[in-house]
């Protein structure tokens, strides 16, 4: 959902470093045949990212820019499953990592409400008025509603 309505142009350009495995773990899960593998591999390369939103206009990055990235991406297999193969199971960002800069989104303008005609005080009509009664009659103002 989030590259809806988005064109995204993506370049590797090169490895700054070879890509260097960084931890490796074997877990059971529920049961001892039911093995996974996973495996974390550090990744420091070139890239070009630009992403233009519906419109055409640039939102994030630039074609033109190579960026270094350093990227920890977590591989995993099904050890017990035979022709298993390994798959993306999730991108690590380590909290010493400065946070990604914020996509700028676009929206439809909202038209603006018809301006509301004045109206006079002659034509006003109050829903409250206060009238007052006579002092030597009365007990004090009484409020009508209309």
């Amino acid at each position: 959902s989030n590259i809806k309505n988005k064109t995204i142009h993506w370049k590797y350009i090169k490895s700054i470093e070879p890509p260097r495995v960084a931890h490796v773990r074997c877990a059971e899960v529920i049961s001892k045949e039911n093995q996974f593998a996973q495996i974390t591999v550090r990744f420091h390369s070139q890239q070009v990212l630009a992403i233009y939103d519906r419109f055409g206009r640039l939102m994030h990055g630039s074609e033109i820019l190579a960026k270094d990235v350093l990227e920890y991406v977590v591989f995993e297999k099904h050890i017990c499953n035979q022709y298993g193969t390994w798959r993306i199971h999730e991108k690590i960002i380590p909290d010493w990592m400065p946070a990604p800069t914020p996509v700028a989104k676009t929206f439809v303008k909202p038209t603006p409400p018809p301006p509301e005609e004045e109206i006079t005080q002659a034509e006003a009509k109050p829903d409250v008025a206060v009238m007052q009664t006579e002092p030597s009659g009365g007990t004090g103002p009484q409020v009508v509603t209309a």
